[in-house]
C-alpha cells in the first residue's frame, strides 16, 4: 500500500503541507507511490509540480511554498513578501506576488501575480528552511514602491531597517543600480529614504506619522531614536528629540506604556531627564488620528516655549 515516509512527513511539516515530487521521492516516496496517494485523495496537486497533504489547511504560507517549488526560478515579493516580514501598512491581498526572470512563464493560476524583471542582486533573495524563496528585507521595501503611498512606503522602509538592523547604505543599494525613466517606483522609493529623519529607525508607524507633520509645521533639528546618558537612571532613548532645545517626544502607542510598570517606567526616566534639564513630551494613540492636527499645533507651541526659554 503506498505510503509517506517518516521522512516526508516530516517534510511536509516543515513546508506548511506542501511538497514537490522531487523532493518527495528525495524522501523515499516513488513516483509510482506518489499517484497512487494522489488518486487515493491523501495528495492533492496545488499546482503542477506541486502537492498538498490533504487535512492540512493551504494557507497563505502553503501557498507561497507550493510557487516556489513548482517555479524554482520565481521568488515571493511585494505584498505577500511584506506579510511574511510582518511589514506595516501593506495592503490587503489574498494573492502570492512574485518576481521572475524576463520571458519566464510563470504558473497561470489566478492567485499568482507574477512580476517579470532582470532588476536583482545575488543579496536580494533570502531562502528560507520552509522551502519558501523570498526577498529580502530590503529589496522587499523597494518593490513595495509600487504598491503604496509615500507615507506607508516611508513606514515601511523604517520597519525593515529596525527589523533586519539595516542601514541606510543598505537600503539604497537595492534601488541605484536600476534607476530608469521606465521605473518611476524606483525614483519615488528613493525620494523617501532620502526623507528619512535623522537618526534610527522609527519604531511604529505613528512615529513616523508625527515626525513628518511636526517637520512640515516648522520644527527644526529634529532627531529620530536619540541615545543619551541620564545621570541617576542610566542609558535612555527618545523616540523624536531636538538636542539643541533639551526637548524630547516620546510615541507612547505600545500597551505597555499604559500599563501600571510602563508608566512607573517612563516616570522615573522623565524625572531624571528632568534632573538633566529636558523636557519630555508624550503623545499616546488619543493624540493621533483626527486629533493629529492640534497634537502637532500643541507640541509646536511647545517648540517655540522651549526656543524661549532657553535663550
Amino acid at each position: 500500500m503506498a505510503h509517506l515516509s517518516d521522512a516526508a512527513l516530516r517534510l511536509f511539516e516543515r513546508q506548511h503541507g506542501v511538497a514537490s515530487p522531487s523532493q518527495l521521492i528525495e524522501c523515499g516516496v516513488t513516483a509510482h507511490a506518489i499517484k497512487r496517494l494522489q488518486h487515493l485523495g491523501a495528495l492533492e496537486l496545488v499546482l503542477q509540480g506541486a502537492y498538498r497533504l490533504r487535512g492540512v489547511p493551504l494557507d497563505e504560507l502553503g501557498r507561497c511554498v507550493a510557487v516556489c517549488q513548482a517555479h524554482p526560478a520565481h521568488m515571493v515579493a511585494g505584498p505577500t513578501a511584506g506579510r511574511i516580514w510582518g511589514f506595516r501598512r501593506l495592503p490587503k491581498d489574498a494573492r502570492v506576488h512574485t518576481v521572475s526572470p524576463p520571458h519566464s512563464q510563470p504558473t497561470r493560476a489566478g492567485w499568482v501575480v507574477p512580476y517579470r524583471t532582470a532588476a536583482f542582486h545575488p543579496n536580494d533573495v533570502v531562502e528560507r528552511p520552509d522551502g519558501i524563496t523570498i526577498t529580502s528585507r530590503a529589496r522587499t521595501a523597494f518593490d513595495l514602491a509600487r504598491f503604496v503611498g509615500p507615507m506607508d512606503l516611508l513606514s515601511i522602509i523604517e520597519q525593515a531597517m529596525a527589523d533586519g538592523d539595516l542601514g541606510e547604505d543598505e537600503m539604497r543599494a537595492v534601488a541605484v543600480d536600476w534607476l530608469s525613466p521606465r521605473r518611476r517606483w524606483v525614483r519615488r522609493y528613493l525620494e523617501q529614504l532620502d526623507r528619512r529623519t535623522v537618526g534610527g529607525p522609527a519604531e511604529s508607524h505613528p512615529e513616523v506619522v508625527l515626525a513628518k507633520a511636526l517637520q512640515a509645521a516648522g520644527v527644526r533639528g529634529l532627531v529620530r531614536q536619540l541615545a543619551t546618558e541620564l545621570p541617576g537612571y542610566g542609558p535612555a532613548r527618545f523616540d523624536l528629540a531636538v538636542v539643541g532645545l533639551r526637548w524630547a517626544i516620546e510615541v507612547d502607542v505600545f500597551p505597555t506604556h499604559r500599563e501600571t510598570a510602563g508608566r512607573t517606567a517612563d516616570l522615573r526616566r522623565d524625572q531624571a531627564a528632568a534632573r538633566s534639564d529636558w523636557l519630555v513630551s508624550r503623545v499616546g494613540p488619543a493624540g493621533f488620528g483626527a486629533n493629529l492636527p492640534q497634537t502637532v499645533r500643541d507640541l509646536v507651541d511647545v517648540y517655540h516655549a522651549r526656543h524661549a526659554s532657553l535663550r
